[in-house]
């Protein structure tokens, strides 16, 4: 078994604090709510964007506009739709 890596640790991190943050901001389900949304099921955050974006600026990774609360089918609608993804963050994180 692999070993988790210095960025797998840092994200982990964050995502423990986003998790919190989330929580505390009462924000407990799927912020897209696109065809197909599972609601308050199978959530995970969604970034802005790629992940080798964030390299070298990590704690990025765990910043409220930088993040989506969403379930895996609105994940999946995004993640390769990058005008999709620009167009809902700024929706609701602004730019």
């Amino acid at each position: 078994m692999l070993s988790r890596g210095k960025r797998t640790k840092e994200w982990e991190e964050q995502r423990k604090k986003l998790k919190e943050l989330y929580f505390s901001k009462g924000i407990t389900s799927c912020e897209l709510h696109l065809d197909g949304c599972w609601g308050n099921n199978a959530l995970s955050f969604a970034h802005r964007h790629k992940r080798s974006w964030y390299y070298g600026n990590e704690e990025l990774l765990g910043d409220f506009n930088q993040t989506l609360l969403v379930c895996i089918p609105c994940h999946n609608k995004i993640e390769f739709n990058k005008e999709l993804t620009e167009e809902l963050f700024n929706k609701l994180r602004g730019e």
